[in-house]
Formats: C-alpha cells, sequence, structure tokens
C-alpha cells in the first residue's frame, strides 16, 4: 500500500496499468513498469507458496495429474477484497476459512464436488455485492442527473 500510494514508484506503476500509452506520453518507461510488476507479483506469489508449503502445516503438493488448486483462489480473493490490499487480506482470510471448513467436511465423507459446489456458491453470492453496490450507484447517479436536469428547468 505504501509503496502504490506514497512512492513515484507507485504512481507509475499505476499510470501505466491503467494506461500504458499515455505513461509512455508522460514520459515513463513503461516497458519497465510492466517488467517491475511482473517481478513484484511473481515474487508476493512464491513467498505465498512458499509460507503454505513449507511453514509447517502438512500441507504437501501431492504427485497428481492435477494442479492444486490454490492459484484460483487469488481471482475470489481479489474479487471480494476489491483488489485493495487491506481488503485482499482480509478477502484472503475469508477464502482460507472456506478451505479449512471444506477439509473439514471430507472428514465428514462429503464428496469433494459438492464441497466445491458450495464454496463456490459462498463466493458467488460474496461476490454478489459487488454487482448490487453497482446497480445502486447508478440508480443514485440516474437520480441525481434527473434532479439536476429539473432543476435547471424551473
Amino acid at each position: 500500500w505504501f509503496i502504490m500510494n506514497k512512492t513515484t514508484f507507485g504512481y507509475e506503476l499505476k499510470a501505466c496499468g491503467f494506461n500504458k500509452d499515455a505513461a509512455k506520453y508522460a514520459g515513463m518507461n513503461e516497458k519497465k513498469c510492466v517488467v517491475m510488476s511482473l517481478v513484484i507479483s511473481g515474487f508476493f506469489a512464491g513467498v505465498g507458496g512458499a509460507i503454505a508449503y513449507l511453514s509447517g502445516t502438512g500441507k504437501t503438493l501431492p504427485i497428481t495429474e492435477t494442479l492444486p488448486n490454490e492459484g484460483w483462489n487469488g481471482i475470489p480473493v481479489a474479487l471480494l477484497g476489491f483488489s485493495n490490499p487491506i481488503g485482499c487480506i482480509f478477502a484472503a482470510l475469508f477464502i482460507g476459512y472456506l478451505n479449512v471448513g471444506g477439509n473439514y467436511m471430507q472428514a465428514l465423507n462429503i464428496a469433494v464436488e459438492v464441497i466445491d459446489i458450495i464454496v463456490a456458491v459462498i463466493i458467488y453470492f460474496a461476490s454478489f455485492t459487488l454487482f448490487i453496490k453497482g446497480l445502486f450507484d447508478r440508480y443514485q447517479r440516474n437520480k441525481e442527473s434527473k434532479a439536476s436536469k429539473e432543476g435547471g428547468k424551473a
């Protein structure tokens, strides 16, 4: 949060993320920004994976023909956290508790597919608030624009 909001490097990263061509026109090295954002995100992804698998939690990588689903968990975390660093912390805790709860449900001999469906439904309903918020914001903007038009006519 500090780097993204309080430093010129963070400003450049955000500018390149919003519009790479405009950042280039403003004199920023857009290729450096893209490479640095990939390096930083790869670093944090590696640290997150190392913490999950090397911290003595008992989690291991089984040798199977499928990939573990930890990489896909980042999508609902970013969605539920509104891509805000502080929000993503709380969203990650929420998703983590859902996964732990799913593991406990397996101990009750509930099929893994049913657990995945339950977790997906919870995530969809939680992310549905973003859609509802967008509808309310649009309704509020329309209401304000109608009020300003009516006020201008009088």
